[in-house]
Formats: C-alpha cells, structure tokens, sequence
C-alpha cells in the first residue's frame, strides 16, 4: 500500500526570500504582545492596595440615624365606621296659633332652660277675653259668698224654730197634765196646743229656707266652676301667644322677624339639646359575639383623625337588617365641653379587644420580596473603640394602628431599632445614634 506524503511547502509556493519576511514578521508580533502583557499585570497589582483602603474607610464611617427603644404597648381591635351625630333632643317650635310676632325674647345660639319665654305674639282681644273672664269669676265668687251666708241664717233660723218647737212640745204636755189633773182651764190647754203647731209650722219653714239657700249656695258654686274655666280658656289662649322652650337645649336660627304674621304650625326656631349626642352604627353581624352594651368607641376627626371623645355602646337592636346583614347600634358620648354638634360628620373606632403587645412606627420597616424587615442595632467593639451596628431582622406584622404596626414576631421588648434613613443601611453597617 503506499503512503501519502505531506507536503511542507506553503500555498502558492513561496519563495525562500519571502518565507524569510514573514518569519520575520511573525516573531515582532510575539514581542510586541509579550510586553503588553508584562507591563499590564504590575499595574493591576498596585491598584489592589489603593481598593482595600477605600472599602475600609468606607465601612469605618457611622451613618447618623434616628433609633427607638421597643417597648409594651396596648395593642386594640377595633372597626371604623362613619356617620352624623344626634341630639337626643331636638324640637321644633311653632305656634298653636294664629298671630303677629311682637317680640322674640332670645338669641340664636342663647342656651335656655325649660319654660323660658321664647317670643311672643300679639295679645290684643286675648288678653281683654282673659279680663272678662277674670271679673265674671270674681262675680261668681262674690255671689257665692252671699248664697253661703244666706244658708248659715236660714240655718241658724231654723236652729231656733227646732229650739222653739221643743219649748210649746213641753208645755203643751205640762198644760195637758194640769188640765187633766183639774188645776187649769181647758182653754189653757188649747192655748198650748196653738203655741205648739205654730212653732211646728215656723220650723218647716226654715227647713224649706235651709234647703233653697243650699240650693243657691250650689248654683253659685257651680257659676264659680263655670267662671273659672272660662278664665282658664281666655288664659291657654293667652298662653298660646307665647312661645315657651319645652326642654333645656341651645336655640337655633329665627327664619321670622317681629312684625310677621305666623301661622299655626310655622316654624319659629329650633332648640337643640347638646348635652349627649347619639351616633347610628351598622354593625356586621359577624361581630354579634362581640357586641356589647358598654363597649367603648371612640370620636375621631375625620380630617386630622385627632380624638373628639370617647363614649360607649348604648343600644343595640334586637333585629338584623336582612338586606345589609348588619345590627343597628347606638354609641352615645357626652358632650359637656360643647365640642360636639348635631348633624356633625366623624369617624368612629369601635374597640372590640385590648392586649398588651409590640409597637412600631411604620417607617422602620423595609419590604424586600413581600416580607417586612427592621434594622436592629448592636453595640460592639471596632480596633478597641465602642461602636453601634445595625443587623437586618425579619419580622411578622399584625394590624397597622394610628402611625404604627403590631409586630406578631420577630422583636422583643427592650430591643432598639432604627426609624430613620434605612434605605441607607445594609447588614452590618455603622451608625452613629441621633438625639
């Protein structure tokens, strides 16, 4: 078999001259190569100790941050809700009658007790009805009087026609005795007998005046009783000309003025009992189990949720509402101060629980990858200098409340974390605590 030969002679078979030049050429590229890299690497090697120095400066400096010890807190549930509040008591005045303002006796915004003269109408034929009756009952009065005194004569009349009767009854009898016995007239005995149906006769008579004077001591009675109901209608009429508060409360703004003519049922003002307020709450009824008379609930400012009162579960409604699946509740507050008003739109809190527990201000924490982290320092020693630095902790977060978390897990009270400028912080970092 015969075996290939390999040749050795470059393509287009170069002269030995020209594979000379490209030797050459071949051989100052290696060198020219060969120093670059010698000259590259010495000058790597000294910028090594310059990159060291810098990093360590680095982590020698403290970032000036804020900290907070943690501590115990009172950790609450609790549900917002909304709405308006209510006066317990609000009415509205209005006359029962017809008539001309003629004088408006309060201000608005004047606090006035009940019964106090609100304003008044025109009294005109009202108060001379109110004159009539009064004299028509002094008359009724006076007539009275004279009937009774007329009853006591005819009653002291017949108190001596009764007397008197008794008196001829004995003598007739004495006189009957001696006639009998022989020691007078018989005309003596018949004398007696006159002198005894006379004072019979004068005694019926002043039963019969008693009786008509007792009969005009009633008529007048009556005419009194009659007198005096007309007076008493003449005075409601009367009293119906002034407007009186019916509660204690604050008065409101007067649509009329005196000089207008109001009717029946015309809205005079409005009077307003501040003292306590109710405020309407639905309640979901998953939270029956919870609802109690007496739960405390609190009043916040729904622009700067700042704390307006505190008050309590007053009424709870023995029905669910079947469409809302809520309970109606009432939480009242007092109202002492005067900072709360009628109609007034809040915020409400109410606080189901009360545990104690862990606080944070929510702008400790830092999320990375859906988990929530806090920085927690640590006091060491750096080159025999004391020296503070932060580690990051994972921490599991309950309910935000106000500007803080509940922290489930994670802290322990005593421990110190950092509140501001995290976003600067890695694991390890120095700090230098700020006031």
């Amino acid at each position: 078999m015969e075996t290939p030969k390999i040749s050795n002679s470059l393509p287009g078979k170069l002269s030995g001259r020209q594979g000379l030049l490209v030797g050459l050429g071949l051989g100052i590229v290696l060198a020219v190569g060969g120093m670059a890299v010698w000259s590259h690497f010495p000058i790597q090697r000294s910028a090594a100790p310059n990159q060291t120095k810098t990093a360590g400066n680095a982590r020698n400096s403290a970032l000036p941050v804020k900290v907070q010890k943690v501590g115990t807190s009172t950790i609450e549930e609790s549900s917002g809700f909304v709405g308006a509040l209510e006066a317990q008591q609000k009415v509205t005045l209005q006359p029962q009658i017809q008539g001309r303002i003629e004088a408006i006796l309060v201000s608005s915004g004047q606090r006035v007790q009940k019964g106090t003269p609100i304003a008044s109408l025109s009294l005109d034929q009202t108060q001379a009805n109110v004159a009539s009756s009064l004299a028509a009952t002094n008359a009724a009065q006076a007539a009275l009087k004279t009937a009774q005194a007329e009853l006591q004569q005819a009653e002291a009349q017949r108190t001596r026609a009764a007397a008197n009767v008794q008196l001829q009854q004995v003598q007739f009898n004495r006189t009957q005795q001696l006639v009998t016995q022989g020691a007078q007239a018989r005309q003596q005995l018949d004398v007696a007998r006159n002198n005894l149906q006379t004072a019979i006769a004068d005694l019926q008579a002043a039963d019969k005046q008693v009786a008509a004077s007792g009969a005009a001591v009633r008529q007048a009675q009556a005419n009194v009783r009659q007198a005096q109901a007309g007076t008493a209608a003449a005075q409601v009429n009367l009293n119906l000309k002034r407007v009186v508060a019916p509660i204690t409360g604050v008065v409101g703004e007067f649509p009329v003025k005196v000089g207008d003519y109001v009717n029946t049922g015309q809205t005079i003002t409005t009077i307003t009992q501040n003292d306590s307020l109710d405020l309407n709450l639905s309640v979901p009824s998953n939270r029956l189990k919870q609802l109690r008379i007496g739960l405390p609930v609190q009043l916040l400012d729904p622009t700067t949720q700042q704390l307006l009162g505190t008050g309590a579960i007053s009424y709870i409604s023995p029905t669910v509402n079947s469409n809302q699946q809520s309970v109606l509740s009432k939480a009242r507050f007092a109202n002492s101060q005067g900072r709360l008003r009628d109609g007034q739109y809040v915020q409400a809190r109410v606080i189901w629980n009360q545990q104690p527990g862990i606080l944070i201000p929510t702008v400790a924490i830092s999320r990375i990858g859906g988990q929530s982290f806090v920085f927690v320092t640590e006091n060491k020693t750096v080159d025999g200098k004391p020296q503070q630095i932060v580690h990051q902790r994972l921490v599991r977060l309950g309910d935000i409340q106000g500007t803080n978390y509940q922290v489930l897990s994670g802290l322990q009270p005593g421990e110190t974390i950092v509140t501001s400028g995290i976003l600067k912080l890695r694991e390890g970092t120095p700090i230098q605590p700020q006031s």
